[in-house]
């Protein structure tokens, strides 16, 4: 349902350790037992694996098609990895990775959110893509620029110094001190 990774792995665990406590464990053989406790664990992993939300399918399939097949630990280490990068993310569970969930949702209108470059102020564009800022990301007819042989850092003229004039505004650099 609507669980979290993690507390679907401890509802799943809490069932596993009232089971574990009803096994008869007086074993006669020691291999038997080794080889009954690590199909017990195999199964739990796909029983777990199988509880799993739809948009957990891609990397159950990455598990599942591993060669060997890892432990229950690693699998939902896994698993809530993946839970966790999505929220970072902000990847709706209904979308799953789908190629539609990459797809930005808008007023409706088929338009493309607007940008602001907080540098030169102009629609369409951030500041990272800003031509006054990174005239080499400029595109010619479609296509970058073609890349040249030569270092695209200027070299300094014998008595220039070292230190690279800020493009930021003095509202900018106050931003910038404040996160650091």
């Amino acid at each position: 349902g609507d669980l979290s990774v993690a507390s679907f792995y401890a509802a799943l665990k809490t069932k596993w350790e009232e089971l574990d406590y009803h096994v008869n464990d007086d074993w006669k053989c020691g291999v038997d037992h080794a080889l009954y406790w690590e199909k017990e664990w195999m199964d739990r992993t796909f029983i777990f694996l199988g509880g799993l939300r739809d948009e957990f399918e891609t990397i159950r399939n990455q598990i599942l098609n591993c060669d060997e097949i890892p432990g229950i630990e690693e699998v939902y280490a896994r698993i809530e990895s993946e839970e966790q990068r999505r929220q970072i993310m902000h990847i709706d569970s209904h979308q799953g990775s789908s190629p539609a969930a990459f797809v930005s949702h808008t007023s409706g209108t088929g338009q493309r959110p607007t940008r602001r470059c907080n540098h030169c102020n102009k629609v369409g564009h951030s500041v990272d893509f800003c031509w006054d800022l990174h005239p080499e990301k400029r595109l010619v007819r479609g296509r970058p620029p073609p890349h040249r042989h030569a270092s695209s850092v200027p070299e300094p003229s014998p008595g220039s110094s070292n230190v690279a004039k800020s493009k930021l505004s003095s509202d900018q650099l106050r931003e910038l001190q404040a996160y650091i």
